[in-house]
C-alpha cells in the first residue's frame, strides 16, 4: 500500500483512482495504520460513504484469511477512521466477539463501552480493551497521580470492578471510568512494588537490581536517568551512602540484562526494552556517535568484549561498517591530518587482530603514513592512544631516519610511555636525556617523572633518587614563581608530580628514605618544607614516611628565617631578574656553546684542536653555572611585604638609624643576595651589617661598621624596604 499516493488521491478528489489503488491494497496485508490513514484521509475530506465503503471491503476480504487476532486491529482502526459507521461500528463488535466473546463478562463490557451506542470509538475501544485484559489479582496505575489498585472482581450488582488499593481500603470504579483513568501494569511495575510490595522491592534492591531498573522504567514511559532515579529511592529505600554503592552495582547489572541499555550522557539514562535487543542494537548509537577513529576502534573493542562474554557470533555487516569508515578515514586523511590517519591505520590493525572483517579496498598502512609524513615524531607524538603507541613506532622504524625520530619523541613522549621509546632510541640517547632533563628539569618533566617511576633498562650515570626529587621539587618551585604561566598549566604540573610521587602508596618515595641517612635525610625535609606546591594530603604523607624513619629530625628547635642555610630569601623583582638571567643561560648562551661544540668538531683530530677543548670547558662551565642557578632558585622564596614586623628588625625591613656621636641619621635596607645595592643602601641580608641588626628592636643600641668605621647606633624606626 503507498498510503501517500492514496492520501494525495483523496486531497485531489480523485475517487476512481483511489478504489482501482484501494483494490489492490486489499490484496496485500496492509498494516493498520496505513489503512486507518487512508480511512481518516477519505472521512475528513467529506467522504463518508466511500470511506465506509472502502473499510467493509477490505474487513469482508481479511475476514475469511486472518485470525480473530490479527483481523482485531483492522477492526478498530477502520471504525476510528469513520466514527459515524454504525456498520463498522458491528463490525468491530464482532471483531471482539470473535476473540473475546468466551469471556463471561464480555457481553457486559460491550454493552458498558457504548461501542454500538453512539460512545466516540476511542473511548469504547479503550474500555474494551482495559476490562477485557482484567483477571483477578491484576494491578492498575492511576495514570495521573499514580495510585495503584488490585483487581479483585466485578460485582453485578454495582456494574463496577471491585478493588483493593495501597492501604487496603475497597474500591469500586465502572468499566468507562476505570479505562479513563488507570492503565493496566505489571506486578513487577515499580509503582507496584514501591506501594503494594515494599517488601519485594527490599529483597530485589539488595539481590537483583537490574529487575528494580526494569520496574522503573515501566512505570516511567520505558526510560529514566540516574537523577530521576536517585530521587525514587533515596531516602525512601536506600541511604544517600547506600546509594552510590547500589547504582555501581545496577550499572554493571544492566550491561548484562538483554532488556537494559545505558547511554554515555550526563546524567546516564536507563532504558528497556520490552523485546528484549541484540548487542548490534546496543551498540549502534555508540557506533553512530563515533566520528574519530580511536572512538570507532574503541566501539569495536567493547563489541569484541561483549560478544565474548555473551558468547555470542559477529555479525560482519555490523562490524564491517565501521571497520569500512575506518579504512575511509585511514585514506582520506593521509595527507591533512595524518595523526587520524596513523589512528585508522592502527585501528584496522587491531580490528584485524579481534577476528573483524577486513575492509574491502586497500588502505594506507602505519608504516607507509609514517613514511610518508615530514615529521614522524610528531605524528606519533599527537597519537592520543597509548596502547596503540608500540605499533606506532615499529613501523616509524622502515624510515631511513628513524633514529632521529624516535630521538626527538623522547623529548616529546609523556613519562609512561618513555620505555617505549627508549627500546628504539638506544642507551645513548637516553642517557643524553636524562642529563638535559637534570639540567633543565622544568622543561623536561616528563623525563624527570619517567626517571623517578625507574626506567624499564638501565640508564648510563642514572642520576640518584634524592636528586631526582630535588628536581621535582626545583620544578614545583620554578611553577609557584612563574607568575606569568598559564594557571590550567601549573595546576596539570602539580598533579602530575603529586600523582608520581603518591603512586603505589609512595613506594618509590619509601624507597628513597630507605636507602638515604639522616644528614641526606634532613636536606629533604627542608627540601620539602620551603616547597608549597605539594597538596595538604601529599605533603603529610610524605612528611609522616620521613618521619616514621628519621623522627629526630622534627626534634630540632626552629631557626630564624634568616638563619635557614636551605632558604633564599628574595623581592619579586629581584627574582624575576635571575630567572630570566637562567633563561638566558639556558637558552642563549648553552645553544652558542653547543652550537660551537659542533662547528669546532668539524675541524677534525678533537686531540690536537684547541677550539674544541676550549668550548668543551665551557660548557661544563654553563653547567656547573646552571645547576648553581637552579639549586639557589630551588631554595628562594619571596619576602612578604605585608609580613615584615614594625617593631624588630626582619628580612625586608627599611631600618632608619640615629648615630650615637652625633646624632646622625642613616637610612639601612635588608633585603635578598639579588637585591643588593650598598650604593643605594640595600644589603644582602646574609652580611655581617645586616646580622648585627636582625632580630634587634625598635630602640636598641647596635655597632655597625660602615665604611671602615665601627660606630654605635640606635635603632629608631622600622619599615617595609618593599612596595606593598
Amino acid at each position: 500500500m503507498h498510503v501517500n499516493q492514496m492520501i494525495a488521491l483523496v486531497e485531489a478528489g480523485n475517487l476512481d483512482a483511489l478504489e482501482t489503488e484501494w483494490l489492490a491494497a486489499v490484496e496485500t496485508d496492509a498494516p493498520a495504520a496505513d489503512v486507518a490513514a487512508v480511512l481518516a484521509a477519505l472521512a475528513g475530506a467529506g467522504h463518508l460513504d466511500a470511506a465506509e465503503t472502502f473499510a467493509m471491503m477490505l474487513l469482508e476480504e481479511r475476514k475469511s484469511r486472518l485470525s480473530p487476532e490479527a483481523l482485531l486491529p483492522l477492526a478498530k482502526a477502520a471504525v476510528s477512521a469513520v466514527p459515524m459507521s454504525d456498520q463498522l461500528r458491528a463490525e468491530a463488535a464482532a471483531a471482539y466477539r470473535a476473540l473475546y466473546g468466551s469471556d463471561q463478562l464480555f457481553e457486559t463490557m460491550l454493552k458498558a463501552s457504548g461501542l454500538l451506542s453512539g460512545q466516540s470509538p476511542r473511548r469504547a475501544l479503550r474500555t474494551l480493551d482495559t476490562c477485557l485484559a482484567l483477571e483477578p489479582g491484576a494491578y492498575l496505575a492511576n495514570r495521573f497521580d499514580h495510585r495503584v489498585i488490585r483487581l479483585n472482581g466485578y460485582n453485578d450488582v454495582f456494574e463496577a470492578f471491585e478493588f483493593t488499593d495501597a492501604a487496603g481500603r475497597a474500591v469500586r470504579h465502572e468499566p468507562k471510568e476505570l479505562a479513563d483513568e488507570f492503565d493496566l501494569v505489571d506486578a513487577d511495575d515499580f509503582r507496584v512494588l514501591h506501594q503494594c510490595r515494599p517488601g519485594d522491592l527490599g529483597a530485589l534492591l539488595a539481590d537483583d537490581p537490574a529487575a528494580v531498573l526494569v520496574g522503573i522504567c515501566k512505570s516511567s514511559g520505558g526510560a529514566t536517568d540516574a537523577n530521576a532515579l536517585r530521587d525514587m529511592l533515596v531516602p525512601a529505600h536506600l541511604t544517600k551512602e547506600e546509594w552510590n554503592r547500589w547504582w555501581g552495582k545496577a550499572r554493571t547489572a544492566a550491561k548484562r540484562h538483554a532488556q537494559l541499555s545505558l547511554s554515555s550522557d550526563r546524567p546516564i539514562r536507563v532504558s528497556y526494552h520490552p523485546g528484549g535487543r541484540t548487542l548490534e542494537e546496543e551498540l549502534a548509537q555508540p557506533a553512530a556517535d563515533a566520528v574519530m577513529p580511536l572512538d570507532k576502534l574503541s566501539v569495536l573493542q567493547q563489541y569484541a568484549r561483549e560478544l565474548k562474554t555473551r558468547k555470542g557470533a559477529l555479525d560482519p555487516a555490523f562490524a564491517g561498517e565501521i571497520v569500512e569508515a575506518l579504512a575511509g578515514q585511514a585514506r582520506d586523511y593521509v595527507r591533512r591530518r595524518p595523526t587520524d590517519a596513523l589512528a585508522s591505520a592502527l585501528a584496522l590493525d587491531v580490528a584485524s587482530a579481534m577476528g573483524m572483517p577486513a575492509p574491502a579496498e586497500p588502505y594506507p598502512s602505519a608504516a607507509s603514513i609514517l613514511t610518508g609524513v615530514e615529521d614522524a615524531a610528531r605524528t606519533v607524538a599527537d597519537l592520543a592512544a597509548p596502547d596503540l603507541w608500540p605499533a606506532a613506532l615499529a613501523a616509524m622504524a622502515g624510515r631511513s631516519d628513524a633514529h632521529a625520530h624516535y630521538v626527538r619523541l623522547l623529548r616529546l613522549a609523556a613519562a609512561p610511555l618513555l620505555d617505549h621509546v627508549a627500546a628504539h632510541a638506544g642507551p645513548d640517547a637516553t642517557a643524553a636525556l636524562a642529563a638535559e632533563a637534570m639540567t633543565q628539569p622544568t622543561r623536561h618533566l616528563q623525563a624527570i617523572l619517567w626517571l623517578w617511576a625507574g626506567p624499564a633498562e638501565p640508564i648510563t650515570d642514572l642520576p640518584s633518587r634524592v636528586e631526582l626529587f630535588r628536581r621535582l621539587i626545583t620544578v614545583l618551585s620554578d611553577v609557584e614563581k612563574d607568575l606569568d604561566m598559564d594557571r590550567n598549566v601549573k595546576r596539570d604540573i602539580r598533579q602530575a608530580i603529586r600523582a608520581a610521587l603518591s603512586a603505589s602508596d609512595y613506594a618509590v618515595f619509601r624507597r628513597m628514605i630507605d636507602e638515604i641517612d639522616e644528614a641526606v635525610a634532613a636536606t629533604v625535609l627542608n627540601l620539602m618544607q620551603r616547597t608549597d606546591g605539594f597538596s595538604d594530603a601529599v605533603a603529610h604523607d610524605l612528611l609522616t614516611i620521613l618521619r616514621q624513619k628519621h623522627y629526630r629530625l622534627f626534634l630540632t628547635e626552629k631557626v630564624q628565617p634568616w638563619e635557614d642555610p636551605n632558604t633564599l630569601w628574595t623581592s619579586q623583582a629581584a627574582l624575576r631578574r635571575r630567572q630570566a638571567e637562567l633563561k638566558h643561560l639556558l637558552e642563549i648562551k648553552m645553544l652558542e656553546n653547543a652550537e660551537a661544540i659542533g662547528k669546532a668538531a668539524e675541524h677534525g683530530d678533537l686531540s690536537e684542536n684547541s677550539e674544541w677543548q676550549f668550548a668543551i670547558e665551557e660548557r661544563d662551565l654553563l653547567r656547573a653555572q646552571a645547576v648553581r642557578m637552579q639549586e639557589e632558585l630551588a631554595k628562594a622564596k619571596i619576602i612578604d611585604p605585608h609580613r615584615v614586623p614594625s617593631d624588630t628588625v626582619a628580612i625586608g625591613s627599611k631600618v632608619h638609624l640615629v648615630r650615637l656621636s652625633d646624632g646622625g641619621a642613616l637610612e639601612v635596607s635588608l633585603l635578598g643576595p639579588w637585591d643588593s645595592d650598598v650604593e643605594r643602601d640595600i644589603y644582602n641580608y646574609q652580611t655581617p651589617l645586616a646580622a648585627a641588626m636582625l632580630g634587634r628592636a625598635v630602640g636598641d643600641q647596635v655597632t655597625l661598621k660602615l665604611g671602615g668605621r665601627e660606630e654605635a647606633y640606635r635603632i629608631g624606626r622600622l619599615e617595609s624596604a618593599l612596595e606593598a
